[in-house]
Order: C-alpha cells, then sequence, then structure tokens
C-alpha cells in the first residue's frame, strides 16, 4: 500500500510539473502583472514622478552622474529633468510635440527634437509597462521560450509593439518578473542594440517598481547606470507641465 500511495504521489507531482511547464504566454503574463500587484491597480495610475541619479560611462573613473527627475501623465506625457555641467536640462513630451532645452549644449531655448528622439520619448511614456493592457494598446506577446540568463531560469518572452518594434522580456520563472530586456531601435539612422538589467525592486503603493536599471549598448558593458531613489504616485501634474514653453518663457520651472 505504501509504495502504491508512493506511486500515486510521484505520478501526481510529474503531473503538476508538466502543467508547469506547459504555461501559456497568457498565463505567464498574468502571473507577471500579478506580481506585481495586479493589472488593474497599474491602470489606475494616472501619474507619476520618480528622482534619482543617472551614471554615465563604462567605468567608475571618469563616469559622470546626473540626478534626475521623470514625470509621467497618461496617456502620452513624459517630462524628464536632469542637471549636467551645473545646467539643467529638459527633454518632454506632451502628446504630440517633443521638445528640449539643452544649455549645457549652447540651446537655452525650448526647441522641437528630432522624431527618434520623440520616438524614444514615446516609448518612454508607457511607465506601466508593455505587458499592462498589451493588446489592447496594440501588442502582440509570444513565449518564444525558456532561457537560462546569467544563472536564471527565465521565460523569454517576444513583444511586438503595435508599431512594430520588438522586445525580448526575460522573466524570472520563480517569481515571473523580468530582470532583463533587450531591444534594437534606430538611433540617428543607425540601429542599437539596447540590453537592460533590472533590480532592486520595492514596493510603492501596492505596485512593484524596479529601482536599479543598468543599459548596455551594442552588446559591451553597461554604459547608463540609473538608480531610482523615490517613487510618487497620483502626483498634481497640469497639463501644461509638459507643453513646449514660449521662447520668452523659458526659464526651466523646478520639479514639484
Amino acid at each position: 500500500m505504501r509504495a502504491r500511495a508512493m506511486g500515486m504521489i510521484l505520478c501526481g507531482l510529474a503531473l503538476l510539473a508538466g502543467s508547469a511547464a506547459a504555461e501559456t504566454v497568457d498565463e505567464i503574463v498574468a502571473a507577471n502583472l500579478e506580481a506585481k500587484g495586479g493589472e488593474a491597480a497599474w491602470m489606475a495610475v494616472e501619474t507619476g514622478r520618480m528622482t534619482g541619479t543617472m551614471r554615465m560611462g563604462g567605468g567608475a573613473a571618469g563616469a559622470m552622474e546626473m540626478p534626475f527627475t521623470v514625470e509621467f501623465k497618461k496617456p502620452n506625457k513624459i517630462r524628464l529633468e536632469f542637471t549636467m555641467q551645473g545646467m539643467t536640462a529638459v527633454q518632454a513630451f506632451d502628446g504630440e510635440i517633443g521638445w528640449a532645452i539643452l544649455p549645457f549644449l549652447g540651446k537655452t531655448e525650448p526647441e522641437e527634437i528630432a522624431e527618434d528622439q520623440v520616438k524614444q520619448l514615446k516609448d518612454q511614456t508607457d511607465f506601466e509597462g508593455v505587458l499592462v493592457n498589451y493588446k489592447e494598446k496594440g501588442h502582440t506577446v509570444e513565449l518564444v521560450g525558456e532561457e537560462e540568463v546569467d544563472g536564471t531560469p527565465a521565460y523569454k518572452l517576444k513583444v511586438t509593439r503595435a508599431d512594430g518594434d520588438v522586445d525580448y522580456l526575460y522573466l524570472d520563472k520563480e517569481y515571473f518578473v523580468e530582470f532583463k530586456m533587450e531591444a534594437t531601435r534606430e538611433v540617428q539612422g543607425n540601429e542599437v542594440t539596447v540590453s537592460t538589467v533590472l533590480g532592486d525592486y520595492k514596493e510603492v503603493d501596492g505596485l512593484l517598481f524596479a529601482h536599479s536599471m543598468e543599459m548596455a549598448f551594442g552588446g559591451g558593458e553597461a554604459q547608463q547606470v540609473i538608480t531610482i531613489e523615490s517613487i510618487e504616485l497620483g502626483v498634481d501634474l497640469p497639463d501644461d507641465r509638459f507643453t513646449m514653453p514660449k521662447k520668452a518663457d523659458a526659464e526651466t520651472a523646478p520639479a514639484k
């Protein structure tokens, strides 16, 4: 009887393991969203503000560290401020127009930016992530397979955005949270492969955010490290916060 019972238990475990291995892409996406606080909770967030530092350069020696603030407002507004060489720059997208003030390049007046830069800002307006409500956004998601990435077993998802761009997301098989992203984007007429390693996940108002992002370009070492120090959700951000100011009123307003 004991042998028969043990055989039934082992058979049941094998069936469970088989069903886990056969998870569909929808089940994996649902598990990812649940692990990060739930899709409905993410969709309920209308505005957000993040502050932190960006470190540019491959090594500690000679690296440049810049404090920044980035603000979001749904459905597609973003404003980024960062300080470099003692001067504060602004890049923003108001839903229609992308613009910038770049005083360290001698551009102290607001001006519209190039199309590829506008596209980069548009991509960043989706601060909740591509998997949230992805079908309604026009994206498609495929389960490419399973890989081990730096010792971590992962699901590899292929996300084809509505505009045709493709991202690859690597989700930890145990926790279902993405820890690496890869994408190819056109920058100034050249295709660039961007690899981003995500970490230091922390809960903010019930939602899970990565507070560390290490970005490498063209397969090299990390050249940009972003450290998030604080995240606020539901902040008051009027629409004109994202609108390109008239040149007579071009002074950079401090983050509120």
